[in-house]
């Protein structure tokens, strides 16, 4: 199980993108840091969602203190992905069984009294010229490595998804 933490987004479309595969890929809680007020879905992050906010349990934590509090009280081992010399590659972790997967602002990243507060960090190796992924990008394969292998995998039909199969 994985709750997804976003950690003062600014973009619709990024927070759209990351619901949408939050959903896609089973997750519990979508948690929201350092807003103000709760995240609105409206017109620009529903278009990537496709309302499927709707599906998940949205949590709003004013700041950092509040995250860490949380995931110790929900049983959650924090794991940040950001690229840091501490990091270890994605392929290469064991996720635990209750994961907080976080991705920060999309221009800072996450930042470094956070990160040093995290139980682990994980980046995404790279081959190409592109100095770093859209955090929607990197939140969503982090999601489906967290997942995959767990079971639960839904039967298709056609060119969509449709019921979970059986283990």
């Amino acid at each position: 199980m994985f709750c997804t933490v976003l950690s003062r987004l600014k973009s619709p479309t990024n927070v759209g993108m990351i619901v949408r595969s939050h959903v896609a890929f089973g997750g519990a809680q979508v948690v929201f840091i350092g807003d103000d007020k709760p995240w609105e879905f409206r017109k620009g992050s529903q278009s990537f969602s496709r309302k499927l906010e709707a599906q998940c349990e949205l949590i709003f934590l004013p700041d950092d203190d509040a995250f860490f509090v949380w995931a110790a009280q929900h049983d959650y081992q924090t794991v940040a992905i950001e690229i840091d010399a501490q990091a270890k590659p994605l392929h290469a972790f064991d996720f635990p069984s209750r994961a907080a997967l976080i991705v920060g602002h999309e221009a800072f990243g996450i930042a470094p009294e956070f990160l040093a507060r995290c139980d682990h960090s994980v980046f995404i190796p790279q081959f190409g010229a592109a100095a770093c992924l859209n955090v929607a990008v990197s939140c969503s394969i982090a999601q489906y490595e967290c997942t995959r292998g767990q079971g639960g995998v839904q039967t298709m039909n056609g060119a969509k998804f449709v019921g979970i199969l059986p283990e």
